[in-house]
């Protein structure tokens, strides 16, 4: 019996390892995710010039959850009357964070970039997006880096821990 407890420590911390290891490893991805909406974004306003409910629902119908969630979001909403683009695309974009693995610095962009969205021209507009590529952009590098030197060293660690708590233990 000693024995099957054991393993199940071993494997509980092995798991929290590999949990907490999967965070590091999922940033980068949503962060391509949300530069990926964005380039979409400025092709479909400079080049397509669709509204913004519909370029919401194309790039919703594009990317993977929990981005595409997000845009899928704004889409479905953005026919309430009684909300500015910019105010729904903040409420939208702070209840709808949680679900990613991305931080704060990232959300602080998308809800500035969206307090421009829709009160320029098309050029300004481009150039709003471009800045929040940008910013993006260096976050994503920022991720890059901690995703390689942490994800390993979580799962190791969730490994060596579990096995340090069987035997102290045992």
């Amino acid at each position: 019996m000693k024995w099957i407890g054991a393993l199940l420590i071993l494997l509980t911390c092995t798991w929290v390892g590999l949990d907490i290891a999967n965070y590091y490893r999922k940033r980068p991805r949503q962060l391509r995710d949300l530069l990926q909406a964005l380039q979409i974004m400025e092709a479909e306003i400079v080049y397509a010039k669709q509204p913004i409910h519909l370029i919401f629902q194309y790039i919703s119908t594009q990317l993977p959850y929990p981005v595409g969630f997000i845009f899928q979001t704004l889409a479905d909403r953005c026919d309430e009357p009684q909300q500015s683009l910019d105010a729904l695309w903040t409420e939208v974009i702070c209840h709808q964070w949680h679900f990613t693995a991305m931080k704060e610095k990232e959300r602080n962009i998308m809800v500035q970039f969206g307090q421009s969205l829709g009160r320029h021209n098309v050029e300004q507009q481009q150039k709003q997006i471009q800045l929040a590529r940008v910013h993006l952009q260096h976050e994503l590098e920022d991720a890059l880096e901690e995703d390689k030197r942490f994800s390993n060293m979580y799962r190791i660690l969730g490994v060596l821990s579990g096995l340090l708590f069987v035997l102290i233990l045992i």
